[in-house]
This record gives structure tokens, sequence and C-alpha cells, in this order.
């Protein structure tokens, strides 16, 4: 599915070739704390199929569970955080926070990770795949 999305002041826009099958709900702490909620949706894509159509995103390098470094993209003005970038290793994958795209609302969820540090008052998706921490690869 292509998508389109912008930080919440419009400096900043992107596309995307989105699997509908590759939209989860994270509930790492780091995610927690980003998203000031208690899980963060992100659909996963291969970064040929992420780019930004407007505008510099900032940058914030945050060393994740694996040892990797992942770069988090940011509006300056407003900071909107819009998707994570891999290192440069192989198979890494961008993290676009759906929330930010104009389809959210049509980009349900299929999976869970990081479910070992899930909040104890959600329940979890119905019918949603759920994994103790990062989705196998």
């Amino acid at each position: 599915m292509q998508i389109t999305g912008q930080c919440f002041c419009g400096l900043l826009a992107y596309e995307a070739e989105l699997d509908e099958n590759m939209v989860g709900l994270c509930h790492c702490r780091d995610c927690q704390i980003f998203s000031g909620s208690a899980f963060r949706t992100s659909g996963i894509v291969p970064p040929g199929n992420f780019r930004f159509t407007q505008g510099t995103p900032k940058h914030f390098d945050k060393v994740v569970d694996s040892g990797s470094v992942r770069r988090m993209a940011f509006c300056g003005e407003c900071g909107s955080h819009l998707c994570s970038f891999p290192s440069e290793e192989e198979g890494g994958f961008v993290s676009i926070r759906v929330a930010s795209s104009h389809q959210f609302d049509k980009l349900k969820p299929k999976t869970e990770f990081f479910c070992d540090s899930r909040v104890a008052w959600w329940p979890g998706l119905e019918d949603s795949a759920e994994f103790p921490r990062m989705f196998p690869r």
C-alpha cells in the first residue's frame, strides 16, 4: 500500500510502500517514552521503500537491545518523530510511525512485539501475533 505522511507542522513529508501485514505495536520501554503512551504503532519497510519528499529531518542515534544503532528521524521544528533508519548492516528496516501517515485509520496492527514490557492494563490486540522481544526476521 502506498502511504504518505508528514510531521505535525508540515515541514517534513514522506512517502512509502508499506505491506499492511508489517504494521505492529511496539511495547519496548524506549517506544513508550518516545511516544508518551503505552506503545507505538509502527510500519516496517525496506530502506528502498521509504523517502522524504519534503524537508530534511533532524537525527538522534540510539543504541538498541541488539547493540546496533537506530537513527531516529524527527522534525526540528515541531519535534514529531516520523521514523527510524537502520545502521549500515544488511537486512535493516525503516520503522515508520504510522500515526503520522495520512492512511493511519487503514493500517490495523497485526503484531505486537516487546510484549515482555507491555503494560499490565493493556490486554493485547485480538488475533495478533505476539513476540516477547523483537519480531524474528
